[in-house]
């Protein structure tokens, strides 16, 4: 039985992921956050405007931008990059499972892109809301930032194999479908990964509604971020089998 991870290509996809100084957009984007809150910190007054500046931060900077272009940032280089410089060749006259090579781009790219926005946002949580008895607030967000980057993970892993334009359909998926369609239409929310991610920090944080609230129930945000991973990934799997050696995509 064949090992669901491959080190070989683990270190590849670690290699080509934080290439071409994207290792510096990512570090640039994953500090924005952090900034934010230091420099906010010491003209909040009391706790509510803390409490309020942190939810600012999370929900609107971390979810909405920081987050979805890390993963973007990332995961277009999973398999796009590939594809580019012919590498994927290398790839697929290896007697490795297509499975693996799926599984094992998902793991790398989301361990990486969780770490760089969990730990962004769990630092705005100890900066902004040490002190105000609401931590749970942080680990919420911090939770929330860890599903986002898998989901986006997956979906741009997957939106690199149908198309070489990954970099820029993604971003105007971001902006058109989760930044305006999704805010705008309750019928869309059930499909959109920022909804999942405040869905998700809302059960964690169990605020006041006055401080923080999500619109999409727990149980359809747990659902469909089952479904989005499970879809994203087996797209992959089946792209890789039918991926014929010398074809560019």
């Amino acid at each position: 039985m064949t090992a669901p991870i491959n080190r070989a290509i683990a270190e590849l996809t670690i290699r080509q992921s934080l290439a071409r100084r994207r290792w510096i957009i990512v570090a640039i984007l994953a500090a924005l956050p952090v900034v934010m809150a230091l420099v906010l910190r010491p003209y909040l007054q009391d706790n509510a405007e803390r409490l309020n500046a942190a939810v600012d931060i999370c929900s609107t900077v971390a979810f909405t931008v920081v987050v979805p272009i890390i993963a973007l940032v990332l995961a277009s280089a999973g398999f796009g990059a590939e594809i580019d410089d012919g590498t994927v060749v290398y790839l697929l006259t290896k007697p490795t499972e297509r499975s693996t090579i799926a599984i094992t781009k998902l793991v790398v790219t989301a361990a990486l892109a969780l770490a760089l926005n969990g730990a962004s946002v769990a630092l705005v949580g100890i900066i902004l809301l040490r002190g105000t008895g609401s931590t749970n607030l942080g680990v919420g967000f911090a939770a929330g930032a860890v599903l986002g980057s898998i989901l986006y993970a997956a979906i741009f892993l997957a939106l690199g194999l149908i198309t070489r334009r990954g970099m820029l359909v993604g971003l105007v998926y971001l902006v058109v479908w989760e930044g305006v369609l999704s805010r705008l239409f309750a019928g869309t929310r059930t499909f959109s990964v920022r909804q999942y991610m405040m869905s998700v920090t809302d059960a964690i944080a169990k605020a006041d509604a006055a401080v923080f609230t999500a619109e999409l129930p727990h149980a359809r945000a747990y659902i469909m971020s089952g479904v989005v991973t499970a879809a994203a990934l087996g797209y992959c799997i089946r792209r890789l089998r039918d991926f014929e050696v010398g074809h560019t995509a």
